[in-house]
């Protein structure tokens, strides 16, 4: 037996265009998807509802990840709520139902995955409009058979009347039908949805939450955004570089999660904390597009358009192609050479000369990308790519000319060079022979959607896995580094944790489940120093959110890691505790408090990628090296623009370690 959300994915997906419910805000989905559960909850015993209320009566799973997540969360309510509350509550789960429907549904061979990541019956049922749903029985296809329901007297299945109440109460119905089919049908709707009671209560519900076409009954009542005071012309622009998630923390204390804020020639209005990073997720691509912000950084690289700045299915389809070039397993399957890089690069390292950190890490990671993503070392470049890197993110936040200056020209030209000579060196020697890279996957693509991935578009997708290794894993090592330096007990677990699993003749990949001190130190040093603070996009839809209105066509900062600065997630915040990532505090666990990586449907590809690279690069640095550690007192200077780098800091190795190697496999 399918669910009622597995149905009802498979009677708003359009084939033609691959696309689920296009037209349809992601909103009014998640909606319709939330009453899906409900009524299968309902069914199954477990809630009871009627048009007023709604109550759990038996709290065991049913072992499904479409419905016990929902019945977990009415198990451990304190109280009883309204059937609308519960809609809302289970709508904020929408992606994750709707991912997991899709891929029962893709398992059971119902539907597939498209070479682009757009979305298809599989052949079988395309082909016979039926398919199986348990024992051998197959059933007609939803589509045809809510559509035969609603144009003829026959009697439907006691499932039907559920998906036809959700399907019209959510506005799905008039997508598909004509206004004169669907006034033909109005009358047979209403018969078929009073012949279930809770699918009467969920049709309600629904519609009392959105009523398409109506104003807001608090549209009237909006108030002006506040505005953060700021200096004559610089606006707010001192206090920022002070510190972005610091500044964004305390203006949430003061004004709540919605603020106006400027800089010179910008205005933004500010989004932040868990409210405004939920709504990211569940909103965010209805009513947010990327393009605008990020236009300047692909602009600048003479391409067209980049991850950064797409949306809808031609983000869908490149993020499903990268995202398997950043998959975890890469670096897991590249361990041993990931360590090669560690230990030939920190054997250059002076001894007993301090020597500046963030420099001497780039050019490990920089090693490491190139290596796992197109199988060519950037040797010589890593100067040059840093360079370009710091001009195209101050030409997408503050200076948007910057790229025309003689030294950022010079090595935006010289980075070029790199992304001939590894286009060169895949032409050469063909895809890689035990795996497909990063490079290998685009190329791919590029063959099969050249107009996805144009020639000119080429060099900035070449360079983009070593760009993003300099910008965000080579900064968290460094203030991993800074971090443990500072605390030489939690430096000495970590480094038996290195010893144990390079002594053991381990593999690399399996040993690094026994770095339990080194993930929760590196958890933490991203909770303090995220990868992704903050992103920019415009309105494209307007809006309410806490109360007010925000027009379509601003520019909104959405500060997603506010949440990590606040004491009532994680208790004195400024304090580094590893011990928060354990049981039975596990406050990073607490619903869109903890978001290093950023959220939504841009959320940073490498957040799999990242924590198992800093994890083998920094536990091959504390079996090999003694380093010395640092004054409590110390507080390492931070940069803030363009994005959160370290500044000046400086390590000192006192010795080397002496072990024999040969047990790592």
């Amino acid at each position: 037996m399918l669910r009622f959300a597995e149905e009802l994915l498979i009677f708003v997906l359009d084939e033609g265009h691959g696309e689920l419910a296009p037209g349809q805000s992601e909103s009014s989905l998640y909606l319709a998807l939330a009453g899906a559960v409900l009524m299968d909850l309902a069914l199954e015993g477990r809630i009871d509802t009627d048009l007023k209320r709604l109550w759990l009566v038996d709290s065991t799973p049913l072992g499904e990840e479409i419905l016990d997540p929902t019945l977990a969360v009415i198990a451990g309510a304190e109280q009883t709520y309204d059937t609308g509350y519960w809609l809302e509550r289970t709508a904020q789960m929408g992606d994750r139902i709707r991912d997991a429907a899709l891929a029962h549904l893709t398992e059971r061979g119902i539907l597939r995955s498209e070479a682009h990541g757009l979305l298809s019956l599989a052949p079988r049922v395309s082909r016979t409009r039926r398919y199986p749903v348990a024992d051998g029985k197959w059933v007609e296809e939803t589509r045809l058979r809510i559509m035969r329901l609603l144009f003829s007297d026959d009697i439907p299945d006691p499932r039907d009347p559920g998906i036809i109440a959700l399907a019209d109460a959510c506005g799905m119905l008039r997508s598909i039908l004509s206004p004169d089919e669907y006034a033909q049908v109005r009358g047979r709707i209403d018969v078929l949805q009073n012949l279930d009671l809770i699918a009467q209560a969920m049709g309600r519900a629904i519609q009392e939450l959105s009523k398409p076409g109506e104003p807001s009954a608090r549209s009237t009542q909006l108030e002006e955004i506040p505005v953060v005071p700021g200096l004559p012309l610089l606006g707010n622009s001192l206090a920022l570089r002070k510190g972005l998630v610091a500044f964004l923390c305390h203006q949430y204390r003061r004004l709540g999660p919605i603020f106006r804020i400027r800089t010179p020639g910008r205005r933004f209005v500010c989004m932040v904390g868990p409210e405004a990073t939920n709504f990211l997720a569940s909103h965010g691509k209805a009513v947010f597009r990327s393009l605008e912000p990020m236009a300047n950084f692909h602009n600048q690289m003479g391409a067209s358009r980049s991850i950064l700045t797409m949306d809808g299915v031609d983000h869908v389809t490149m993020r499903k192609v990268q995202g398997r070039g950043y998959a975890a397993k890469v670096v897991k399957d590249s361990s041993v050479e990931v360590v090669d890089i560690v230990r030939n690069k920190i054997s250059k390292w002076p001894v007993g000369k301090p020597f500046e950190a963030l420099p001497a890490i780039q050019s490990i990671i920089v090693e490491q990308m190139g290596y796992m993503m197109a199988d060519y070392s950037p040797r010589g470049y890593t100067k040059t790519l840093a360079t370009v890197l710091s001009g195209l993110l101050l030409s997408s936040s503050v200076f948007p000319n910057i790229m025309k200056l003689p030294r950022f020209r010079r090595a935006r030209a010289r980075s070029f060079e790199l992304a001939e000579k590894v286009l060169a060196h895949k032409e050469q020697f063909g895809p890689r022979k035990n795996r497909r890279d990063f490079m290998d996957l685009m190329l791919e693509l590029r063959e099969v959607d050249p107009q996805l991935v144009p020639e000119t578009n080429m060099p900035l997708n070449v360079l983009a896995p070593y760009l993003v290794g300099l910008d965000t894993t080579a900064a968290t090592c460094v203030f991993m580094l800074y971090n443990i330096l500072k605390r030489p007990e939690i430096m000495r677990r970590m480094t038996a944790e290195a010893d144990a699993i390079f002594y053991r003749g381990m593999e690399l990949g399996e040993g690094l489940r026994q770095l339990d001190v080194t993930r929760r130190v590196a958890m933490e040093t991203l909770r303090l120093h995220p990868v992704s603070p903050a992103v920019l996009r415009t309105v494209s839809n307007s809006f309410e959110f806490a109360n007010y209105r925000v027009p379509a066509g601003s520019l909104v900062l959405i500060g997603t890691a506010v949440g990590h600065g606040l004491e009532e997630y994680f208790p004195e915040p400024e304090r580094f505790d590893i011990d928060r990532y354990s049981q039975p505090r596990a406050e990073h666990r607490q619903r869109d408090a903890y978001v290093p990586f950023g959220a939504g449907v841009h959320r940073c590809l490498g957040s799999g990628l990242v924590p198992i690279q800093l994890g083998f690069t920094i536990a091959t640095i504390l079996h090999e090296l003694i380093l010395q550690p640092l004054d409590t007192d110390y507080k390492i200077r931070v940069r803030s623009l363009p994005t959160t780098q370290p500044s000046g800091f400086k390590i000192c190795v006192l010795g080397r370690r002496s072990h024999d190697n040969s047990a790592m496999k």
